[in-house]
């Protein structure tokens, strides 16, 4: 094995291979393409790549190119090149990074024969995970698609190693499959969902979320600015700023104080009216019927307090909550010290055959002073389990 990653072979032989631009046209593989004539392969890209301008991603030109034009951007898993190419046509600095040779050679192939020149740049991703050879003034990263195919560990090295080649204020931009998809397609094991995602030698697929990529970013502070999902739950798209005003380094972030976290399922809870715990030895419980209906509260001001062990001040908390609700939805929200929601501070969760991670946050417009769990469901009362909870300080 080479570098802190390991050997990457088993995902270069896989993603040797590319979507002929949209995923329902199958697929074709990079060095066939690099057998045909320059004539040959471009009359054959053009064709894949209007097919994918045409497609289900289609807004993604109308949206960005007006902010691309200008900047610099780098992509994380540039395939066959079909955005960066379309984005350098209308202005842009784009850098295609990828960890198959094959790829970035039919892309420098493509540019040339469309006169990019200067505007494009290649950087072979290896074992390593290094970028220490690119500049560190991107405006934005893009990701399409493509780390969400390696264990959650090994993006998170990636995505770090990367960040710091993000400028203050630049976009992290990222495709991903959500959650609702894998629930849809089986629940599988990683290893095997990725079969199912994308074909029999697909070592890896992992679903994604906004808290997810979150905590593969972290602790690098970010806004969301764009979060949704589309073309029925098979694809979300997340847009980030990175909300700073120096490179991302790690060295220059109190790992002590980020690390810090406080257990809340050591706090004393309260039930509401009509709630009952099911279980004393672990944290399931049952809501009272009713929309909206409080069914836990919890006092964080004790926890707060041993957060800041000493600390003048904070610059936000988080509570991380992993639940499995059984039956139901149930709402997770924070409160300030007059009863009121936090703004953007309430997550739903569902049942489903999994536990959820869900993050709250409370960054920039004061602390929270109770955590409380109530039923989203209408029509009975919602069933839950909550497995972990911790208060810590926010990113």
């Amino acid at each position: 094995m080479a570098g802190k990653s390991g050997s990457l072979d088993r995902y270069r032989e896989k993603w040797r291979e590319a979507p002929r631009g949209s995923d329902t046209d199958g697929r074709i593989v990079s060095s066939d393409l690099l057998a045909m004539t320059d004539d040959g392969l471009l009359a054959v890209w053009d064709a894949m790549a209007a097919r994918r301008y045409a497609g289900e991603i289609g807004w993604l030109g109308p949206l960005y190119v007006d902010a691309f034009r200008g900047k610099r951007v780098l992509e994380l898993g540039s395939g066959l090149g079909f955005d960066g190419i379309r984005f350098a046509l209308q202005g842009a600095a784009w850098t295609f990074a990828d960890i198959v040779a094959e790829n970035l050679a039919v892309v420098r192939r493509i540019a040339e024969l469309k006169g990019l020149g200067e505007s494009v740049r290649f950087h072979l991703i290896d074992d390593n995970l290094s970028f220490a050879a690119l500049p560190s003034d991107y405006d934005a990263i893009w990701v399409f698609g493509s780390i969400h195919h390696v264990p959650f560990e090994m993006a998170r090295q990636e995505a770090l190693e990367v960040l710091g080649h993000l400028s203050p204020g630049g976009r992290w931009m990222e495709l991903v499959y959500p959650r609702e998809r894998w629930l849809r397609e089986g629940a599988l094991s990683f290893d095997a969902w990725g079969r199912v995602t994308d074909g029999e030698r697909t070592p890896w697929a992992e679903w994604h979320d906004v808290e997810k990529v979150r905590r593969r970013l972290f602790p690098a502070p970010l806004r969301t600015v764009l979060d949704f999902e589309f073309c029925s739950h098979n694809y979300r798209w997340l847009d980030l700023q990175y909300v700073s005003d120096r490179s991302f380094r790690m060295a220059d972030f109190d790992v002590g104080l980020l690390s810090r976290s406080v257990d809340l399922r050591g706090e004393p809870v309260t039930l509401q009216a009509g709630a009952r715990r099911q279980l004393r030895t672990t944290w399931s419980f049952v809501c009272r019927a009713g929309l909206f209906a409080p069914a836990v509260e919890i006092d964080l001001l004790p926890p707060l307090h041993t957060l800041a062990a000493g600390e003048p001040s904070l610059p936000g908390v988080a509570v991380d909550i992993e639940s499995r609700v059984e039956r139901g939805a149930v709402g997770f929200g924070l409160l300030d010290g007059s009863g009121a929601y936090l703004p953007a501070a309430e997550a739903v969760v569902e049942s489903g055959p999994d536990s959820r991670w869900i993050t709250l946050r409370a960054v920039g417009g004061g602390l929270p002073a109770k955590l409380v769990i109530r039923n989203l469901r209408a029509d009975g009362r919602s069933a839950f389990t909550v497995h972990s909870a911790a208060l810590r300080v926010a990113n």
